[in-house]
């Protein structure tokens, strides 16, 4: 008797993960109703990326049908029945409407003690990272009973913070990166204290060239790019940090196919504390408001991400990325399709385009008294209230600091 491959329909439908999709493979069924993603067909073939982006962002594994899939799968015949379960599941505790309060004062202190550390290196001056390291293990805290809290945080940009808000969010999103993938709390707390402390280098560049509005000149960004090699030094004085965290300062802008810097080093010698924050970095910087450039959506950014997949970064790691950010990460401004606007509280991993919004425009976008709704209690069928498209931080009159300030104990 042949082995079948996963939990089979018949005998020529099997079961994949979505990490180990590609192009010309047909997809037959899902792991959740059709109704439930954008696709038109109930079973198509994968011709472009961006559908690979989207099984892969929507889906923990799918179905395909060998006899019209395009390309050999002979190679499946050892992949896993069901998709890697993590070591440690972190089911979430508390609601984000109640959780915001208390990440919001773990957000302000790890600000304050990164900015303390980058205006100490300015001025030459020695440092300390234990406060820092407690600050870290309170947003941790706060990842693990609720993620989407402190990534709604990471969303509220200032361009005139720029580096120390850069440094915080790294680290959240490093950690909450972490907890998706079901790691152990010291590698958690490594990761975040990693992102945290990633760009101190950057204090020990000239002000005049870090911020400059324009484009950099080819002499201008050598010396940019020397911040690694300094904050590898400035951190190297701490000798009860851990070497992981120095060893990401100087490493954080290698790439895989060894065309990075500082030291060009090849993709084999970049340790995986180092492959995740390449990742988280390049996404905040991407969607955050800069001196010289406005903020992305989420979206392009997790594209960008994608479309270097295996040359940049990581691939197994942006694909688990891609998964951990959603399609609406928390704080994003949505329009829905009868034309109220509002905005992205959270969203299940199963029930990622049926996330929790709270609504504050009218259809007319006109102020309303904030209605919650929850999209996945609603009626099935071609009226049912949905997310129509992601609007630009601050349409309509909604900004999302203005909304936090006003609503920080929500519901």
């Amino acid at each position: 008797m042949k082995r079948r491959i996963g939990t089979t329909k018949t005998l020529h439908q099997i079961q994949v993960p979505v990490s180990q999709l590609r192009l010309g493979m047909y997809v037959c069924l899902l792991d959740r109703p059709w109704l439930e993603t954008p696709f038109l067909f109930q079973g198509f073939l994968i011709n472009e990326e961006k559908e690979l982006l989207t099984l892969r962002t929507l889906c923990n594994y799918v179905f395909i049908d060998v006899l019209k899939t395009h390309v050999d799968v002979s190679d499946l015949s050892n992949a896993p029945l069901q998709p890697e379960k993590a070591q440690f599941a972190y089911p979430v505790a508390t609601d984000v409407q109640l959780e915001l309060g208390a990440a919001a004062g773990h957000y302000g202190k790890a600000f304050y003690e990164i900015k303390n550390i980058l205006d100490a290196v300015s001025r030459g001056d020695s440092f300390s990272t234990a406060e820092m390291i407690e600050a870290v293990r309170d947003c941790l805290d706060s990842v693990i009973r609720n993620p989407s809290a402190l990534m709604w945080l990471t969303r509220i940009k200032h361009a005139d913070q720029y580096t120390a808000e850069h440094c915080v969010n790294v680290g959240i999103q490093a950690m909450t990166l972490g907890r998706h993938l079901g790691l152990g709390l010291k590698h958690l707390e490594l990761l975040g204290l990693s992102g945290m402390l990633h760009d101190v280098g950057k204090m020990d560049i000239d002000p005049d060239i870090l911020n400059k509005p324009d484009r950099l000149t080819a002499e201008e960004f050598e010396i940019v790019k020397e911040h690694a090699l300094f904050g590898y030094q400035e951190l190297s004085k701490d000798k009860d940090l851990p070497e992981e965290v120095k060893n990401v300062a100087y490493s954080h802008h290698e790439r895989l196919d060894g065309k990075g810097y500082p030291r060009g080093l090849p993709g084999h010698a970049l340790d995986f504390y180092t492959r995740v924050i390449t990742i988280v970095d390049a996404y905040d910087a991407i969607t955050s408001k800069r001196c010289y450039s406005p903020s992305n959506p989420s979206a392009k950014a997790l594209k960008i991400l994608y479309d270097s997949r295996g040359v940049q970064f990581d691939e197994a790691l942006v694909v688990k990325f891609i998964e951990c950010i959603g399609i609406y990460p928390p704080g994003t401004l949505v329009q829905m399709n009868t034309g109220e606007v509002g905005v992205i509280l959270s969203a299940e991993p199963d029930h990622r385009l049926a996330p929790k919004v709270a609504l504050v425009r009218d259809c007319h976008k006109q102020p309303m008294e904030q209605l919650i709704v929850d999209l996945r209690h609603e009626p099935a069928g071609p009226q049912a209230l949905r997310v129509k498209k992601v609007l630009v931080d601050g349409s309509y009159g909604v900004d999302l600091e203005s909304f936090t300030l006003e609503n920080i104990h929500l519901g």
